[in-house]
């Protein structure tokens, strides 16, 4: 039987900050999990650090800016569909493909940590550039990915945590320094420390959420990619995050 470390990692947190790469990374990663916190009173803040604007892929009848536009927007009504409020649905609209691991994005995540004031951090996978799922199924992880986690893990230490950082942030927007010491990881399938966190009360709200991602991805991919992964055991759905406390 699988071990739901939902209480035992979210039990004493009020505040969790998603920071992913695209418009439709919060939902395919842990929608389940953010759907499951608001509905426990949590509060949830969203970040997609591109637009997305680039993966329309071998379409003709689109261009970056007019789909960047659209993938925004469905992000909104993909976070909406999980009880997400408007105003803690954020883009960067940094170009996709396009985002650094440099001064200029980790402080546009500080920002929002020093705003948000999270207990805990969802990011994705720093440790890999291939993703591996299991012994006959990897992919890229993606530069995006990459990036994000990075500047998001150098945005929680130590530059969030000291005053010496962006010191604009406390003379002209009147934030205080602010240290998150716990982190989730996404994609992290074939570690043996994987944490689970139960959804299944919530798999129609993850469901439908992706669905709102009618431009990134069809209904069959959302079925038989991203929720079947979920089922790990009959009648039960689960997503799998790697926690570190630093």
């Amino acid at each position: 039987m699988i071990k739901d470390s939902f209480s035992e990692i979210f039990g004493d947190k009020n505040r969790v900050l998603v920071v992913l790469g695209h418009p439709d990374d919060n939902e395919i990663i842990c929608g389940g999990i953010v759907a499951r916190l608001l509905s426990e009173g949590k509060k949830v803040r969203s970040i997609a650090m591109t637009n997305g604007g680039k993966g329309f892929q071998n379409r003709t009848d689109t261009n970056e800016k007019e789909f960047g536009e659209i993938r925004k927007n469905e992000q909104l009504e993909a976070g909406k569909e999980l009880g997400l409020a408007k105003e803690d649905i954020f883009n960067l609209d940094i170009p996709d493909g396009e985002l650094e691991n440099n001064l200029e994005n980790i402080e546009k995540v500080v920002f929002h940590i020093r705003q948000f004031k999270p207990d805990i951090i969802i990011t994705q996978n720093p440790f890999d550039n291939i993703n591996t799922f299991n012994s006959e199924t990897h992919w890229v992880n993606h530069r995006d990915h990459r990036h994000t986690a990075l500047l998001t893990i150098d945005a929680a230490y130590p530059y969030s945590r000291d005053r010496g950082f962006f010191p604009d942030h406390f003379t002209k927007y009147n934030l205080e320094p602010h240290t998150v010491s716990e982190i989730l990881f996404s994609d992290a399938y074939s570690y043996p420390d994987v944490s689970y966190f139960d959804i299944t009360k919530y798999i129609n709200k993850k469901r439908n959420a992706l669905l709102k991602h009618k431009n990134a991805f069809t209904p069959e991919i959302v079925e038989e990619e991203f929720l079947e992964e979920t089922k790990l055991e009959p009648e039960k759905n689960f997503e799998r995050l790697r926690y570190y406390k630093i």
